[in-house]
């Protein structure tokens, strides 16, 4: 089984990487390193999720654009950016589309093929936007859906988020364009999956999976943190962080689906991570795990077990046992590597 990773860092480089796998006998071959444009380039990023086009070109996410690759070079031939990005997580194409996860804005993206863009599904009101682009955002305890016929803006519209450390500060955001800024996000929509003409997507934050061109909710996890979204036959497969594999079943956009955990796969295998990137070819599937560092704890509780002994590696697991057949271990322990998406790749 042979698959591509697309890869970041935590570090300062700013840099993606693209590695070709081979599952079945371990050998990993960087087939890309590309560090974006100053303008376009954030410490921590890189790549993030990415897809297959119908054009035959690879389209993968940075935090602040879209980079088209050429697969016959590994080159990056194309960079689309527009302002309103802020730590892309994955692009999707489908027919003439493309499907940007635009996590930062809480929104999914839509651009044709050209780079044109055709228009928005946004998850959290434009109010709330506008004052994030212009260097201000309210707290995670404000409700930003909540209003009332009372003619009055929503509550927590004047409030001011505080500086937690992590995020860029309301200050800095002055002279730090917004698509280079790290910010709190609502829903933190980090994969989009087109099914038979419906757009769904998953959501970190609350445990949701989302079919937003009707605004609906498909279903939600309480607790759980859902990674991905590979439309089978069967239904909608998809990670959570903690190890967990799922299959929603249902026609695409329904709210009448079981999501069912079929394994997982820190138990199966012995091997444990962040849980992220998922490919299915027939009984075989390739899991992605990122490596977590005491001293870099994520705030989502990812698992019951302890960093130490987490890797960044591309698991092979029989698909009906869950029992694993090979690896690929891709840890850095310089530059703390980290994985977001797992494709299909031939090889040559």
């Amino acid at each position: 089984m042979k698959v591509l990773a697309t890869m970041g860092y935590f570090d300062t480089g700013g840099d993606g990487a693209l590695w070709g796998l081979d599952l079945a006998t371990g050998r990993a071959d960087l087939l890309l390193r590309y560090t974006p444009p100053v303008a376009l380039r954030v410490p921590t990023r890189g790549f993030t999720g990415g897809c297959w086009g119908p054009d035959g070109a690879l389209y993968v996410a940075g935090h602040a654009a879209v980079f088209r690759i050429d697969p016959g070079r590994w080159a990056v031939d194309g960079v689309l950016h527009v302002p309103s990005f802020n730590d892309l997580h994955h692009v999707a194409a489908d027919d003439e589309r493309l499907y940007i996860a635009n996590t930062g804005s809480d929104a999914i993206d839509v651009f044709a093929r050209d780079g044109r863009f055709v228009g928005s599904h946004h998850l959290a009101p434009g109010w709330l936007l506008a004052r994030r682009m212009t260097g201000s955002t309210p707290g995670r305890e404000v409700d930003v859906a909540a209003s009332q016929w009372d003619g009055e803006p929503p509550p927590g519209w004047t409030h001011e988020a505080g500086d937690d450390g992590y995020h860029t500060p309301g200050a800095q955001r002055v002279t730090t364009p917004y698509w280079r800024s790290k910010l709190p996000d609502r829903f933190h929509p980090n994969h989009v999956c087109v099914a038979e003409g419906r757009v769904l997507v998953t959501c970190l934050n609350d445990g949701s999976i989302r079919e937003v061109t009707g605004l609906t909710t498909v279903t939600q996890l309480p607790g759980v943190f859902p990674h991905d979204g590979l439309r089978r036959a069967d239904g909608l497969w998809f990670t959570s962080i903690d190890g967990g594999i799922w299959r929603l079943s249902g026609a695409p956009g329904s709210t009448g689906g079981r999501a069912e955990r079929v394994f997982d796969v820190f138990a199966s295998t012995g091997h444990w991570g962040w849980c992220r990137g998922l490919w299915i070819d027939g009984e075989a599937l390739a899991v992605g795990l990122t490596e977590v560092r005491a001293d870099r704890l994520p705030r989502h509780r990812w698992s019951e077990r302890a960093p130490a002994g987490s890797e960044t590696s591309v698991l092979w697991i029989e698909r009906s046992r869950g029992t694993l057949r090979g690896r690929v271990d891709l840890t850095d322990r310089t530059r703390h590597a980290k994985i977001y998406s797992i494709l299909p790749w031939s090889g040559r």
